[in-house]
């Protein structure tokens, strides 16, 4: 009997974010970062795009949150830092070579 990785999986449907693609490099990522308020009217600021494997995702979450000194998660191909810090996130992604733009207001 063949095990899970040896199975063939093939679907039509392209999903953003999957743990099992390569990383694209940081110049052909077009990640969006916004502001945004969750629960308790607390503000954090979440970035996505991001395409590629969860291990580069949670890799640029931590450089994120060093960069920010705050707490975050990540979830789904979305990166969430505490507080509003969107300026702060774009300027260092730009500096690694990454393509973000500010999404929403």
């Amino acid at each position: 009997m063949a095990s899970q990785e040896d199975r063939i999986v093939y679907s039509t449907r392209s999903l953003p974010f999957s743990p099992y693609e390569e990383t694209e490099t940081p110049s052909h990522q077009d990640l969006r970062v916004s502001r945004r308020r969750i629960a308790g009217n607390r503000e954090v600021t979440e970035v996505t795009g991001f395409v590629g494997r969860a291990a580069d995702l949670h890799a640029l979450a931590k450089e994120l949150r060093q960069v920010c000194a705050t707490g975050g998660s990540t979830s789904e191909g979305k990166i969430l830092l505490q507080g509003n810090f969107v300026d702060k996130v774009l300027a260092y992604l730009k500096s690694k070579g990454h393509k973000a733009k500010k999404s929403g207001g």
